[in-house]
């Protein structure tokens, strides 16, 4: 009798081959993950680090401005006749400003600061026990920055109004 021999094949069969591509692709998935994680945290730092800036910049331009306007005005908001940033000129006329976007020379890439806004408030305030018919104490500025709507960072400086 003969006695029956095998074949044996050097080869994957399908059920192997499929198998490894499986695998393959777990590995591949795995692997993967933490660089794009990595590359979505970066792009949130990159805007945090930007909404600060554009809000240290802005608190700066504020504050180089005089407490007492020119005009004699006193009313937090610009006046009639101040229609832009470069008419501005005392701290208060920057009550209300809302930008969003067009940062000019703050933002070299301006996709960097697609869907960015900022605000500012300003507000007088009074210390306790202040008669309310003195001049407030104080000035609060506030200088919020946005992504889509919600908020990133805000900066609030209280400056002194030194009485006439």
């Amino acid at each position: 009798m003969k006695a029956l021999s095998r074949y044996v094949s050097g080869g994957f069969t399908l059920l192997e081959a499929l198998l490894a591509a499986v695998i393959l692709a777990m590995a591949i998935t795995a692997i993967t993950m933490p660089f794009t994680a990595a590359a979505q945290n970066e792009q949130i730092d990159a805007r945090q680090t930007l909404a600060v800036n554009l809000a240290e910049e802005m608190m700066e331009e504020i504050l180089s401005q005089p407490v007492d306007d020119p005009d004699g005005q006193s009313a937090p908001g610009p006046e009639k006749d101040e229609k832009s940033l470069s008419q501005f000129d005392n701290i208060d006329d920057y009550d209300g400003l809302v930008e969003t976007g067009g940062f000019g020379d703050a933002v070299e890439d301006q996709a960097e600061s697609a869907g960015l806004s900022r605000v500012v408030t300003v507000s007088y305030v009074r210390v306790a026990g202040q008669d309310t018919d003195d001049e407030p104490a104080f000035i609060r500025v506030s200088v919020e920055v946005s992504h889509n709507g919600s908020g990133i960072v805000r900066l609030t400086r209280l400056v002194y109004c030194a009485p006439l």
